[in-house]
């Protein structure tokens, strides 16, 4: 649409001004009324084009100066204001005035319009079903009806929940843009401004190329989770996904005018979307491990055990140990779980109300289910033989259990030291079963563990030192 043409079009004389009442625009009506070139309006003070002395002058200055400072609609419905005549002079005018503030995208009254109707004749005699009065009443209604009416579109189109813009021309020149349309540009006011000169950052992502097939070929484009980079607040780039409509506005005539675009942020949408399938990711990856080493545990136990019974019960405990460490891991938002959770579900069992017996001492770590996994099985398989060998199986056997943070070449690691004592007399195993498999070799070579193993004739120690950020 052609707002230039239709605002000189526009039989009611209007004029717009700045908040400082510098006149911007006048149309034709105005300069009629006000015998006028428009040179001899645009660019100057309204009271210095039209002085203003008296009572007269002071309400008018009042009603603009309301409408400046609360961005509220303002009328005189009657103002007595003499403006030069044709021959010289002031000459006599009544008038109706309707003041409207013309808000920025941050609430701020960027523009006042003013219009203005010629009701002189309404003091002369007048039919007997109408009088003055009523029709001055009638006037004024109409002007608050339409005002009322600018204010109400005005107020839906800036409060809008999706984000709107117009863009007018070959150009794509900002024509207006709601509240939530400046937030996703980072509050910058694009209005007066070519889309290229205010968004320079969608060079090369095919926004600009888009809008200006629309105006070209006039056909509507929508489109859902369309990715953009555009600048924050900050002036950062940042990646956001849009639901867009971009339908062509026509003028009179049938061209394409402009461009109006309405559209929802789906960022968030997309955000939770990617969250889950990284999950499901995570989740195939993790029962495909977990069935991996459920057969290497059942393989291993038969193949260490002498009898169905040692193979059920040992395999139950193990299968059970895998499950309590996975069940931690299943309730934590990061998928990780700390070490010394890790050592209460293994010992708390056996610790009983004589808290001397186990001590564990250390510092909080958190460890990535990578890492969780085979060293809560190493836990399981170090508890189980302190119960049947070592220091557990004696009412008076100790066990201490101390961890600290060390930095190796990797990064962090895990730093920790299994000592039994007071207990039976240790002797070195006659064979190799699935702990020192596990201890040995599986921790080694899964998250490139560095174990010690002591069989000491007073109590077994176990050292051991686990980088942090083991590679799968």
């Amino acid at each position: 649409m052609d707002f230039e043409a239709v605002f000189n079009r526009l039989p009611t004389p209007t004029m717009v001004m700045d908040p400082d009442f510098n006149i911007l625009a006048a149309n034709d009506a105005c300069l009629d009324v006000a015998g006028r070139a428009r040179e001899g309006l645009v660019g100057r003070k309204l009271f210095d084009v039209f002085p203003s002395d008296g009572a007269a002058g002071e309400a008018l200055r009042a009603s603009f100066e309301r409408v400046r400072e609360k961005g509220v609609v303002d009328a005189l419905p009657m103002l007595d204001h003499p403006i030069a005549g044709a021959k010289g002079g002031l000459e006599p005018r009544r008038w109706s005035c309707a003041h409207v503030p013309i808000l920025s995208g941050d609430g701020r009254v960027a523009w006042i319009m003013q219009t203005t109707q010629d009701i002189s004749g309404l003091g002369e005699p007048a039919p007997r079903e109408e009088t003055p009065g009523r029709r001055i009443e009638m006037i004024q209604a109409l002007n608050q009806t339409l005002l009322a009416a600018t204010q109400h579109l005005n107020r839906v189109f800036m409060q809008a929940s999706n984000f709107m813009c117009v863009l007018r021309g070959p150009e794509l020149v900002f024509e207006s843009a709601n509240a939530n349309c400046l937030a996703l540009i980072g509050g910058r006011d694009p209005v007066g401004r070519r889309l290229r000169d205010a968004l320079p950052e969608l060079a090369g992502q095919g926004y600009y190329e888009l809008l200006e097939n629309i105006i070209r070929d006039g056909e509507a484009f929508a489109g859902r989770k369309m990715r953009v980079l555009v600048e924050n607040a900050e002036g950062e780039l940042v990646e956001r996904f849009l639901d867009i409509i971009c339908q062509p506005v026509r003028d009179e005539a049938g061209a394409v005018s402009s461009v109006f675009i309405e559209g929802s942020d789906s960022t968030e949408i997309v955000r939770a979307e990617q969250r889950q399938a990284l999950l499901i990711r995570e989740l195939h990856h993790r029962v495909r491990n977990t069935l991996a080493t459920v057969q290497g545990v059942m393989n291993t136990t038969a193949r260490t055990s002498t009898t169905i019974e040692e193979f059920q019960e040992a395999f139950a405990g193990r299968i059970a140990s895998l499950a309590k460490t996975h069940a931690i891991m299943t309730e934590e938002l990061d998928q990780c779980v700390s070490f010394e959770h890790l050592l209460h579900q293994e010992l708390d069992l056996y610790a009983g109300e004589d808290c001397g017996r186990v001590t564990l001492k250390g510092p909080p770590v958190e460890l990535s289910s990578q890492i969780a996994v085979p060293l809560g099985m190493a836990v399981h398989e170090l508890t189980t033989n302190a119960v049947k060998y070592g220091a557990l199986a004696a009412h008076e056997g100790r066990l201490d259990v101390e961890w600290s943070l060390a930095d190796v070449p990797s990064g962090a690691a895990l730093r920790w030291e299994w000592r039994e004592s007071d207990g039976p007399q240790v002797e070195p195993p006659r064979r190799e079963g699935f702990g020192s498999m596990l201890l040995k070799r599986v921790l080694s070579q899964q998250i490139g563990a560095e174990v010690n193993v002591v069989y000491d004739p007073d109590g077994f120690t176990l050292r051991m030192l686990v980088p942090l950020r083991a590679e799968r």
